[in-house]
């Protein structure tokens, strides 16, 4: 495989299953758009716009995003684009349909992460204070990356805190909210398309399962 992989990839995951992650990972390696929509909804937020202030409202009280507020903005940013990674988009079957009104992905690719490793996963991250800023961008976990100093930021100092997505009784919303209304419709719709790909396991592993399951579709 090449440095260049034209492709249009979907990466489909609940919250924590390390989509994001791999999907970066993925479009740096293979010179390819990253477009998470998750960036797109949080720098909507940090904006202070009317829209943001509705956005933030949902997500903090653990729901999903509705489809009007985020097909167009999809649309704008991969209707051009000859390759990309989508991470985040589509959530629902209805975007699902509409992003196959004009576009198709070449791959989608499933991470499979048990419920329990994902609780722990999102309980445990801080997020950067400026986080979304152009000076920093850091994101920290209390046992897996935890910062130098407690409750600061390693690479700014700034304060750590924690999403209010990512408390318990929003997270049991979130993870509930993807299995109804992503995972299995979705999988249902792409069918013998979906590449499942095992996420518990270390990240280079999930890396090289990902790349080993793309090469063989080429």
């Amino acid at each position: 495989m090449s440095n260049q992989l034209n492709k249009k990839i979907l990466f489909l995951g609940p919250a924590g299953s390390g989509k994001g992650t791999q999907s970066t990972r993925l479009a740096k390696k293979y010179n390819l758009a990253h477009i998470s929509t998750g960036d797109l909804i949080r720098s909507e937020i940090k904006s202070g716009s009317d829209l943001g202030n509705k956005v933030k409202s949902i997500v903090e009280a653990g729901q999903l995003v509705s489809d009007d507020i985020v097909n167009e903005i999809v649309k704008n940013n991969v209707s051009n684009l000859s390759g990309f990674i989508l991470d985040g988009y589509p959530r629902t079957l209805d975007q699902a349909k509409f992003f196959d009104s004009f576009a198709k992905f070449d791959s989608v690719l499933d991470l499979e992460v048990p419920n329990e490793l994902l609780f722990d996963r999102l309980s445990g991250r801080r997020m950067c204070s400026k986080t979304n800023k152009p000076d920093c961008s850091g994101v920290f976990h209390l046992s897996l990356n935890p910062p130098k100093v407690e409750g600061k930021c390693d690479l700014c100092g700034s304060d750590l805190y924690q999403r209010k997505d990512d408390t318990k009784d929003a997270i049991e919303k979130r993870l509930a909210g993807y299995q109804n209304e992503t995972g299995k419709p979705l999988n249902d719709f792409y069918g013998v398309m979906v590449t499942k790909i095992d996420g518990n396991q270390d990240a280079d592993k999930v890396f090289a399962e990902i790349e080993s399951k793309l090469l063989a579709q080429v």
